[in-house]
């Protein structure tokens, strides 16, 4: 019924504006049509109380009708019955009357008639039900602008009858029961929805007169005003709300079930209205790059209305009969669909370019936070929503990786790559010196860490980690590692040739040009690894350092969390639940001392030593090449070799040393002091053994020769002491090149006492202790703390005995079998 009066009423319409408005100028007629129409449409309104009145006079009369005859038929079937049961005439049946009409005959029509009473029956009580749920709208309809009680009572009623009617048994079957049942639905949609947007109009229009969306600053008859709109929206949410059953059970959807209260539902539309005009359509200042513009107007409308709601809605709503709750946290609840809706829209652009989705997210966060810090927000977080779309996090994440393998390879390509940015004075030498690679990829990492900073899942922070920062630092292993390779195979290339002396090791020499090389791969190396140390001490890394301790207990077993990269690409929702519980704190003490990047400096620090090493070797090579012709020198027994006590260092050495203390000058700029006293200890200890086992122990000394021995090893300890810090590069055993100034005491210890220019500062002369020494009955422990007292603490016994036996004049004097 309700689809036919609707479709007569617009056709009507489309007729009368077709008669009536053919031209502009026909306009003009309006108000003569509008006086005619309304005498049309008090006639008819005459007329149709005159129906009325005439329907309900015939309805009245046909029931009077209908029980006449009723009574009537049972009146003449109880004479029937008295006639045929006096009658003494068997040839009659007890079925006719004596003039042979049939009782059913009678009966029939009576019947006919009874059926025709309920009908109109039936008619009326139809009629009766339509003209109360046409008052009822009628009631609603006159009051929509003028009294909001008069429209909430009219609503109260339709629910009545909606109930009423929904409940009726016979309504199965009946037609008529169903259409008017659908009747009462429409009317009851018809006026909630009326009602709710008259008064949502109004409550808008009453946001505008007040200044809103800029600073609000009401007029006491504007909130007047605002009050009833408001208590009308919520009067109608609260009868909604209590008569849900019913609704429910009609199929009659006005709202759902956790719909927010309806006056504030209609405040928040004031937002995304303003949202969707400016923001989500063709103007200029939709943009998906740019969410700062969209989420500061969203904040300003916020800011806006939040004094009216503390001052007024709150009160309003506490005076309403809807459920209590804080109507600022619950406006802004609602603010959360808008901007996840604007969200959505920009979606495939998000897609499309992965970067903008850090942007948003920090934009989003800082939003979130400005309204949990300021206003006390404590509702769901939209951020969240945002990143667990896994194609929005998929695009982050692969844009992220994305840029900073091409920023690295373009780095890394660049010849200068491994260049120090930095002039030496601007840095302190025990400040890693960043090349251009290193600085590269520490700002990688830390910008992309800046980034992922606020997305709120620790699981998927660890994916960023594991996809985009440890892919740079393993590149750049790999390569400084390619380097070390090829390096090493041709290292051979730039060792010296002593005979040729095709190199040097001058501060410009090709040499140097490759300790440069290899210094500037430590550098790199060391400036990433001091950076992982950092890393792995800030907040960010040690929350997830915490959350992968948590997995690997939770795993149970002998789960290693430094393994979590292994398994994080299988990780699901029951793994989220774990990492993500930041209230269980990790107290397992076995990896308190632990990190995130933990194996990555491990990597970084064997890669340096690697790096050490290998200058170690080069270095070594080198040095020790520059002494073969020390190595050769013959004449350490002749006589006058070392007489004078002024005497000069060899000859042999004369250009060594100069060089060696360019050498260490230049480690000293390279490294840090850790760096150059290993390479320098490693060099002393290398000299070290060579001046024991290729100079001292395989030619014969007499005490002037030992005495130049001695000054050779005392220079020699002098540039390395001199030019890197003296007791610093003392290894385990004491001075630098223990060994063979203890070689040089022995070879130039006087014979028998006598002072000579050069002799050994050893208390006892070579003939009082030496042929105890050679004594095979003596014992090794005793002669050894005898030669401790001497000075002598690092040789072995052999040694000192091999040493003893290059005396020549020693030698010379004792001949005896037994001890040579």
């Amino acid at each position: 019924m309700a689809a036919l009066v609707n479709s007569e009423s617009r056709r009507a319409i489309r007729q009368f504006l077709g008669d009536n408005f053919t031209s502009l100028d026909s306009l003009e007629l309006v108000d003569d049509l509008l006086k005619e129409e309304e005498r049309t449409h008090a006639q008819l309104e005459q007329e149709a109380a005159v129906a009325s009145k005439t329907t309900q006079s015939l309805v009245a009369e046909a029931s009077s009708v209908a029980d006449s005859v009723h009574s009537k038929a049972m009146h003449l079937i109880d004479v029937h019955s008295k006639v045929v049961g006096s009658t003494a005439d068997e040839s009659v049946s007890a079925w006719e009357f004596r003039d042979g009409t049939a009782v059913m005959e009678l009966v029939s029509k009576l019947a006919a008639e009874l059926q025709t009473y309920r009908r109109l029956r039936q008619a009326k009580e139809y009629i009766d039900e339509f003209i109360e749920i046409e008052k009822v709208a009628e009631q609603a309809a006159q009051s929509m602008e003028k009294s909001p009680q008069g429209v909430l009572s009219a609503y109260s009623a339709s629910i009545a009858l909606l109930s009423k009617h929904s409940s009726d048994s016979e309504i199965t079957g009946n037609i008529s029961a169903q259409n008017l049942l659908e009747y009462i639905k429409h009317t009851v949609s018809n006026i909630w929805t009326n009602a709710e947007t008259t008064a949502a109009n109004a409550q808008s229009e009453c946001l505008r007169k007040m200044g809103w969306p800029g600073k609000i600053d009401p007029p006491v008859s504007v909130l007047g005003e605002f009050g009833a709109n408001f208590s009308m929206l919520a009067s109608l949410d609260h009868i909604t709300r209590d008569a849900s059953k019913v609704l429910r059970q009609s199929g009659v959807q006005l709202q759902s079930e956790d719909a927010p209260p309806l006056p504030l539902k209609h405040m928040a539309r004031a937002v995304d209205i303003r949202m969707r005009y400016h923001f989500e359509s063709a103007r200029g200042t939709s943009r998906a790059d740019r969410p700062e513009w969209w989420l500061s107007q969203v904040m300003n409308m916020v800011r806006s209305l939040v004094p009216l709601l503390e001052l007024h809605v709150q009160s309003l709503y506490d005076r309403s009969a809807l459920p209590p709750l804080d109507v600022r946290n619950e406006f802004i609840r609602l603010i959360q669909p808008i901007i996840q809706h604007k969200l959505a829209h920009d979606r495939s652009d998000y897609i499309s370019n992965g970067l903008v989705i850090a942007h948003v997210s920090r934009e989003l966060s800082e939003f979130e936070h400005t309204l949990q810090d300021v206003y006390f927000f404590d509702g769901p977080s939209v951020l969240d929503a945002f990143l667990a779309d896994s194609d929005i996090f998929s695009a982050w994440v692969n844009a992220e990786r994305k840029s900073a393998i091409d920023s690295y390879m373009e780095t890394i390509a660049d010849p200068g790559a491994f260049k120090q940015l930095y002039e030496d004075e601007v840095l302190d030498r025990d400040d890693p010196k960043p090349t251009r690679i290193a600085q590269n990829v520490v700002m990688l990492i830390s910008d992309i860490a800046e980034r992922y900073a606020v997305v709120p899942s620790c699981m998927q922070q660890l994916q960023f980690l594991s996809t985009t920062q440890f892919p740079v630092v393993i590149a750049l292993v790999e390569d400084v590692e390619g380097e070390i390779d090829e390096f090493s195979r041709i290292s051979l290339a730039f060792i010296r040739d002593a005979s040729s002396n095709v190199s040097g090791s001058g501060a410009n020499s090709p040499f140097a040009a490759q300790l440069r090389r290899l210094a500037s791969w430590y550098q790199t190396v060391w400036y990433v690894e001091e950076a992982a140390r950092d890393w792995n001490d800030s907040a960010i890394y040690v929350d997830m350092w915490a959350a992968v301790c948590r997995h690997a207990r939770a795993l149970g077993g002998d789960a290693d969390p430094r393994d979590w990269r292994d398994e994080c690409d299988d990780w699901g929702e029951k793994d989220r639940k774990v990492l993500d519980d930041c209230a269980t704190l990790e107290t397992n003490e076995e990896w308190l001392d632990g990190g995130i990047w933990e194996r990555t400096i491990k990597t970084l620090g064997e890669l340096k030593q690697r790096i050490l090493e290998l200058m170690s070797r080069a270095i070594n090579k080198d040095t020790v090449g520059q002494l073969r012709a020390y190595r050769k020198k013959a004449n350490w027994a002749s006589e006058g070799v070392g007489a004078d006590a002024d005497v000069e260092v060899s000859i042999e050495l004369s250009g060594l040393l100069p060089e060696l203390s360019q050498l260490v000058s230049v480690l000293s700029e390279l490294l840090p002091f850790s760096g150059s006293a290993y390479l320098l200890r490693s060099l002393a200890a290398e000299l070290d053994m060579f001046l024991v086992d290729r100079v001292a122990s395989a030619h014969q000394f007499n005490s002037s020769g030992g005495w130049q021995f001695a000054m050779d090893v005392s220079a020699i300890s002098r540039v390395l002491h001199a030019s890197a810090g003296g007791s610093a590069l003392q290894g385990p055993s004491g001075q630098l090149l223990a060994k063979a100034m203890e070689c040089a005491r022995i070879l130039s210890c006087s014979l028998d006492g006598e002072e000579l220019p050069g002799n050994s500062d050893m208390t006892l002369s070579l003939s009082e202790w030496a042929p105890s020494i050679l004594d095979a009955a003596t014992d090794d422990k005793e002669a050894m703390l005898v030669l401790g007292k001497l000075g002598v603490k690092h040789l072995s016994i052999e040694q000192i005995r091999q040493l003893v036996k290059r005396r020549v004049d020693f030698a010379a004097t004792f001949s005896s079998p037994e001890m040579f």
